[in-house]
């Protein structure tokens, strides 16, 4: 007896070692990267890992005739920038690595799945649906 998707596992089985290793390398990738924002003036930068921690900003000198508040928006825009660019990139990284496992398929449109049940204040909506949905 011949059972008709028993190819396409034998060739899943086979894939699944090289994309371990390039989930592995990817997982490497998102560590090491970070991403950088810079204030409208670009008298601030700020750098930004990709879990959003800030790791270092950079001030240039005629940043210091900025007024204390002035000095304080440049700061939190830069690193909004910086955190935003590394979220993009960990987005980006993430989809090359599920378009690319075995029998992945990348969503047409990821943030609006992965948004689907937060309210507008950001909260979840209370659903039926299982975890891993």
């Amino acid at each position: 007896m011949t059972f008709p998707g028993l190819d396409r596992i034998e060739a899943l089985a086979r894939n699944l070692d090289s994309w371990q290793r390039e989930l592995a390398g990817k997982m490497t990738e998102l560590e090491d990267s970070s991403a950088e924002g810079v204030s409208d003036s670009g008298l601030v930068r700020v750098t930004a890992a990709a879990d959003g921690t800030i790791v270092s900003t950079d001030v240039n000198a005629r940043a210091m005739r900025l007024d204390s508040y002035t000095l304080a928006e440049e700061f939190t825009t830069a690193a909004k920038r910086a955190q935003e660019a590394a979220a993009a990139r960990v987005r980006e990284l993430v989809g090359e690595v599920i378009a690319d496992a075995p029998g992945g398929s990348r969503p047409a449109d990821s943030s609006r799945v992965a948004d689907s049940s937060r309210m507008a204040d950001g909260s979840r909506a209370a659903d039926d649906r299982p975890d891993w949905y």
